[in-house]
């Protein structure tokens, strides 16, 4: 073999050797870092993936967004709901006042119902003041009344009682623009001071005439009545009473009482 012809083979082993020698290293490299590069490859998928996930998810200006719409929708809801509460209790508060002032005038009923009276005592009395301008009254009636179911409790089931109206220094309560305040007054001790002492309770506000009116037969009815100058008692009684329910309604409540259950 010539110089020449060992050269050219000696060139193409070497050239065989080395490119059998960059496959197995790029081979070798592949095994080595190809997985890792995969990993890092899904890693970077699954990050984007987490990404993607998050922001479909309401950012902070949109969730001011909606918090504010709920602000003012509740708003809206809540104020109709006040509105309406407000027109209800509107509405009931005549209702409430007529029946405080009926429950009142089943009050003074009562007691005249139950008047106890024996014309030989001198400090059982039966007796009105009558207070009146034009239509409105502010009369006071004070008797002597049995209470039910005083003996019960051990005080006396005979006591003096009035039903008058707190005037406020007027002369009658129409004068008034909310009315009076119908009070009770109730004292243990039947004495000869008619009308002063005991406790005082008010029954309702807003009455703006109490009127009281006595008749024997039915026909003929009196404005007053005194037992001390007239006598017996009356057998009829006539209890009349106008009260505020609102502010441009008046009512006006009547009863009659029928004294003789405890008159001697």
């Amino acid at each position: 073999m010539n110089s020449r012809a060992f050269i050219k083979a000696l060139a193409s082993r070497i050239v065989r050797k080395s490119g059998r020698g960059i496959r197995n290293a790029g081979t070798n490299l592949w095994r080595t870092f190809g997985r890792s590069s995969r990993f890092v490859r899904g890693r970077s998928i699954y990050r984007a993936s987490n990404s993607i996930q998050m922001r479909s998810g309401m950012t902070l200006i949109e969730l001011s967004v909606v918090i504010l719409i709920m602000g003012i929708l509740f708003s809206v809801l809540f104020g109709v709901i006040f509105a309406a509460k407000n027109v209800t209790n509107k509405g009931m508060q005549p209702a409430r006042q007529r029946q405080q002032a009926v429950l009142a005038l089943e009050n003074i009923r009562t007691a005249v119902d139950n008047t106890f009276y024996q014309a030989d005592i001198e400090r059982l009395l039966f007796y009105d003041a009558s207070n009146a301008s034009g239509e409105k009254h502010a009369d006071t009636l004070t008797i002597a009344s049995v209470i039910p179911g005083a003996e019960a409790s051990g005080t006396p089931e005979v006591r003096e009682v009035s039903f008058y109206l707190d005037t406020n220094g007027s002369s009658v309560c129409g004068d008034l623009e909310n009315g009076c305040t119908l009070f009770r007054r109730e004292d243990e001790a039947v004495d000869m001071k008619p009308g002063q002492g005991g406790a005082h309770y008010p029954l309702v506000s807003g009455v703006m005439s109490l009127r009281f009116r006595y008749s024997y037969n039915g026909k003929t009815w009196i404005d007053t009545w005194n037992t001390k100058k007239t006598s017996p008692l009356p057998r009829l009684i006539q209890i009349q009473m106008l009260v505020k329910v609102s502010e441009k309604r008046v009512d006006r409540l009547e009863t009659l009482a029928s004294p003789g259950l405890y008159v001697f």
